[in-house]
């Protein structure tokens, strides 16, 4: 007596990888298709396409890759076809940022079906829609938008194809969490026992889809980047610096050209799939100082019992340093909520701005003050800076009564226009980090990302502290001298003038040389 096979099973007896008409789907598309061209990129996605239909290591893929060289043909158009060819059972869905481009593919698919017979699938003489059609045997291809969603039969294959539609979309915090709501909430609960997914996409912003799928499941997907320049361990096997070759035939050196001509952040975004650019953004790394630790001296009596700093080779006696805490505020222990940061500053007599710690969680608002004390207590900081909107919660009630000082600090522009200021003394080598702590490359790599980063609370505090420095110190002068530079004060002074005074809700006539530390 027979038994009745699921098309899982039909599948796994009739359509195994040593039965394929074709190993690939590029080998697919090149006895089909004379004008079809495969690359090195080409050849290494038809690998990891055969691995994860045919192989049982993973079952979640991610390509990266830059634009316009054959990704979404290769995944979207010829992928599909090759695995009906093989198990015309197969669910298979084509999502993106719009239904539109998602249902092209749809066509082009069912085009090149009609076109060929060899690939012997058979279509409903009924299904003729563009996004939605179906096989003989109980297989079907929906294309939709990420909007839309999918509904009906589970899905055996899922085809995630750039899920923003460019550069505004992937810088809305809106358009972000649209994706992630989606994935959650629809693309991720439609999979069948026997799902495969896909996702491709070029990467915008380190907060994208891929980026939550990278940090918020990690090890279950199989991430392929291919840069368009190489660096170390380039997935192609080039040497480093080698250009990717393009299957628009591109003449040798266009992609460098584009690295001269395009930001930091857009070519790194674009092209190297590395939104995080490695130079950095408004911040760039060549331009950070870091300190070292010295020997106290014991023979110094001050409260922080002669703690000394080496700023490149200028010893800094800390007990000499005004030291201050500036505090960005968040009121969630949910993890995608922003993160409550304190940083602890210090002024050297010449002016440079040292940071001497951090603290960084997820914190309810009663939780606030307990994370800013420690900081407080080990570095005798005088006075705690939080903006004016949190100047009546927990953390300045609980300071108030501790005796600590609290100043507010009014927030009026934008967080790029307030971190000019911080992004000038960097670049000026007046700001200087702790070279060995635990947490320095969480946050060097949140400057160097921003204003892309999924988080900026980091650089706020770092914002507000360039802003203090500006108001509460003087170099060692005269008051001959003092009056000579206010006779000729330089217009960068009135531009930081203006941002401390748009930072503290001061004036904007602030007389900047009439406060001392």
């Amino acid at each position: 007596m027979s038994v009745a096979l699921s098309p899982w099973e039909y599948a796994a007896q009739h359509f195994q990888p040593k039965v394929r008409k074709w190993p690939s789907p590029g080998a697919m598309a090149t006895a089909l298709d004379r004008a079809h061209r495969q690359t090195a990129m080409l050849d290494l996605i038809d690998r990891e396409l055969v691995e994860l239909f045919d192989g049982d290591q993973h079952d979640r893929l991610m390509v990266f890759c830059p634009p316009q060289e054959g990704k979404s043909q290769k995944i979207s158009r010829r992928t599909p076809a090759w695995l009906l060819s093989h198990d015309p059972t197969l669910r298979i869905a084509i999502v993106s940022y719009a239904a539109n481009k998602a249902e092209r593919w749809g066509r082009q698919i069912r085009r090149d079906i009609l076109a060929h017979p060899e690939l012997e699938i058979t279509l409903r003489q009924d299904s003729r829609a563009a996004g939605r059609w179906e096989t003989e045997q109980g297989g079907q291809l929906v294309c939709v938008g990420i909007a839309g969603g999918i509904t009906g039969e589970p899905v055996d294959v899922l085809i995630v194809d750039d899920p923003v539609e460019g550069r505004a979309e992937a810088e809305s915090a809106t358009y972000r969490d649209r994706d992630w709501d989606w994935w959650e909430s629809n693309g991720s609960t439609r999979l069948s026992s026997r799902a495969r997914v896909i996702v491709m996409m070029t990467r915008w912003h380190e907060d994208d889809l891929a980026g939550r799928l990278e940090v918020r499941e990690p090890g279950d997907w199989r991430i392929v980047r291919i840069p368009a320049i190489a660096g170390p361990n380039d997935p192609l096997g080039r040497r480093p610096g080698q250009e990717l070759e393009s299957v628009q035939r591109r003449k040798p050196g266009y992609f460098r050209k584009l690295q001269q001509t395009r930001s930091a952040y857009v070519f790194n975004s674009i092209f190297q799939q590395n939104p995080v650019a490695a130079e950095g953004n408004l911040f760039k790394r060549s331009d950070f100082r870091y300190w070292r630790q010295m020997p106290a001296d014991a023979a110094w009596h001050g409260v922080l019992g002669g703690q000394r700093v080496d700023l490149g080779g200028r010893s800094v006696m800390l007990d000499d340093c005004w030291r201050f805490i500036t505090v960005d505020l968040a009121a969630s222990k949910r993890t995608s909520a922003d993160w409550t940061v304190a940083s602890a500053w210090a002024i050297s007599p010449d002016g440079d701005l040292i940071l001497l710690d951090r603290n960084r969680g997820r914190l309810e608002e009663a939780e606030h003050w307990d994370h800013v004390r420690p900081l407080r207590e080990r570095w005798a900081a005088d006075t705690v800076f939080i903006e004016q909107s949190f100047i009546s919660t927990t953390l300045a009630v609980d300071a108030t009564a501790a005796g600590i000082p609290v100043q507010p600090l009014v927030a009026e522009t934008d967080k790029v226009t307030r971190a000019i200021p911080a992004t000038n003394r960097v670049r000026a080598g007046r700001v200087w980090f702790p070279a060995g702590a635990d947490w320095l490359d969480v946050w060097c790599d949140e400057l160097a990302s921003f204003p892309s980063a999924a988080h900026d609370d980091q650089v706020d505090t770092l914002s507000y502290a360039a802003r203090v420095v500006s108001a509460h110190w003087l170099p060692s002068e005269t008051a001959m001298q003092v009056d000579a530079r206010r006779a000729s004060v330089a217009p960068a002074d009135d531009v930081i003038g203006e941002a401390y005074a748009a930072a503290t809700g001061g004036g904007a006539g602030l007389d900047l040389m009439s406060i001392n530390y």
